[in-house]
């Protein structure tokens, strides 16, 4: 009897569970059918934790996160679904919704691996085979975008570089001319006072010298007035009454 309890309440328990996932299940497909793509993401998940391991929700689960803009969450859902599928024609739709992915995620490399894988799986989709060529074309866009951003940013650093070098040529020669002008004017300044200097020494003589050509000047006056009053006297004649 206790054998039998405990059976009885093992399915009931089991039933219980099995009942809960499926009504995880029915809200995330009911969420989806209504666009409420984040919510039916979470459904899904937890539908999926609950649900016996032979039951896959990894498709709906992966495009309710693709659905709802969580496009990493969905490349990991996708390629853990392709490394389970046993079937060429399931992995290569993982492979697919893998590489759109990627390309939302602006991963273009990643995304041509994920197609190249599913047309290897499958090689006549057509679809597969467009999404590819045009992550090819993205991936060219890109890198000549970048290419042109890093010659243009290698341009701007050389305009920069000799733009910097001229103005510093510039001052160089401003200096120097200024340093040379200075240089001039001070010379100039210096030769000026130099010719005022001695122009002041010229016309300037000392006391004492003026003093002393005064005083010859004087006794050569008083000697010339000497002799003139001497040949005067010798040569006058005085007459008187007497006859000796």
């Amino acid at each position: 009897m206790r054998q039998l309890a405990v059976i009885f309440f093992l399915l009931i328990g089991f039933g219980s569970y099995s009942q809960e996932w499926r009504d995880s299940l029915k809200v995330a497909r009911d969420a989806y059918k209504k666009q409420e793509y984040p919510k039916a993401f979470k459904y899904y998940q937890s539908a999926q934790k609950k649900a016996p391991s032979d039951i896959d929700l990894s498709d709906e689960m992966g495009q309710s996160a693709y659905k709802a803009r969580e496009f990493e969450k969905a490349e990991k859902i996708y390629q853990q679904s392709a490394a389970s599928k046993k079937d060429a024609s399931s992995k290569a739709k993982s492979y697919h919704n893998m590489g759109n992915s990627r390309m939302q995620s602006k991963d273009y490399n990643g995304a041509i691996d994920a197609y190249k894988e599913a047309l290897r799986n499958n090689p006549k989709d057509e679809q597969t085979r467009y999404n590819l060529s045009e992550a090819i074309r993205r991936l060219k866009d890109e890198q000549k975008k970048n290419s042109n951003q890093n010659e243009d940013n290698q341009n701007n650093q050389n305009q920069n570089k000799n733009k910097n070098q001229n103005q510093n040529q510039n001052q160089n020669n401003s200096g120097g001319q200024g340093k040379q002008n200075n240089q001039s004017q001070s010379k100039n300044q210096q030769g000026g006072n130099q010719e005022k200097s001695g122009n002041g020494n010229q016309s300037k003589l000392p006391n004492k010298t003026v003093e002393r050509m005064l005083d010859n000047l004087m006794k050569a006056e008083a000697a010339t007035k000497r002799k003139m009053n001497g040949n005067g006297a010798g040569g006058s004649t005085t007459t008187s009454g007497k006859d000796w």
